[in-house]
């Protein structure tokens, strides 16, 4: 696959966006049943019901492509992971609770912190879950693409720096944990995530059952190696 060259030019017209979101929409999906190895144009143009003359009207070919799509991904990942670990003081400042099916943020406390704890892991789980369709062939392909490799990293330290820095907001309710459990905390629990979902070298993820299980023995391994370095 060629590689995508320069930087182009996002379209500047409603009409051009709204069919250049249309066609990385497409682009993505291919990828994501069909992998890089695989991924053709032609099954994009099909896909998005276009030409592929459309497509090279946009993009200078499947590199291009690729990037646009990896580069949307990572976006929509990042805010993602934004979202559920951001930081929001509640009523009366403290920083560092932690309430269900919203962000991290608000006013629970609580004597016992694994909870909180598990409660970041399922949070990292679903940014990952969430992309790992397409994450799966981005993450293969970059083995032999070195620009998608390095905005890969970009992301994976961006979402490390989210994480630690949830753990560190958790100060309030336990003493602050050393920086470097803290990374340990998050490299194996990325670790074991990305292995349950096929990414990188592995092949194919878990079934559901084992997903909830092994993300239950995944928390409490992580809270009891946290907590024993208080």
């Amino acid at each position: 696959m060629e590689a995508a060259g320069t930087a182009r030019k996002v379209p500047q017209q409603e009409r051009s966006r709204k069919s250049e979101l249309k066609l990385l929409a497409a682009a993505e999906d291919v990828l994501a049943e069909r992998g890089a190895g695989d991924f053709s144009l032609a099954d994009v143009a099909a896909r998005a019901g276009v030409t592929t003359g459309t497509i090279y009207s946009r993009f200078k070919g499947k590199g291009e492509l690729v990037h646009a799509v990896h580069e949307r991904v990572m976006d929509r990942m990042g805010a993602h992971a934004a979202r559920l670990f951001a930081a929001s003081d509640g009523p009366d400042g403290d920083p560092s609770g932690i309430t269900h099916g919203g962000s991290f943020t608000g006013t629970h406390m609580t004597a016992d912190p694994k909870p909180l704890i598990s409660d970041l892991i399922v949070r990292l789980a679903s940014v990952l879950e969430t992309e790992a369709a397409v994450l799966r062939a981005l993450m293969f392909h970059a083995v032999e693409d070195k620009s998608i490799a390095r905005r890969g990293a970009d992301a994976h330290r961006n979402l490390e720096a989210l994480f630690d820095d949830a753990l560190r907001r958790l100060q309030p309710v336990v003493p602050e944990f050393p920086a470097a459990q803290r990374y340990w905390a998050f490299t194996f629990s990325y670790d074991v995530l990305a292995r349950h979902l096929g990414l990188g070298h592995s092949s194919a993820r878990t079934e559901q059952d084992n997903w909830d299980e092994m993300l239950r023995n995944l928390s409490t391994m992580v809270s009891a190696y946290l907590l024993s370095c208080r």
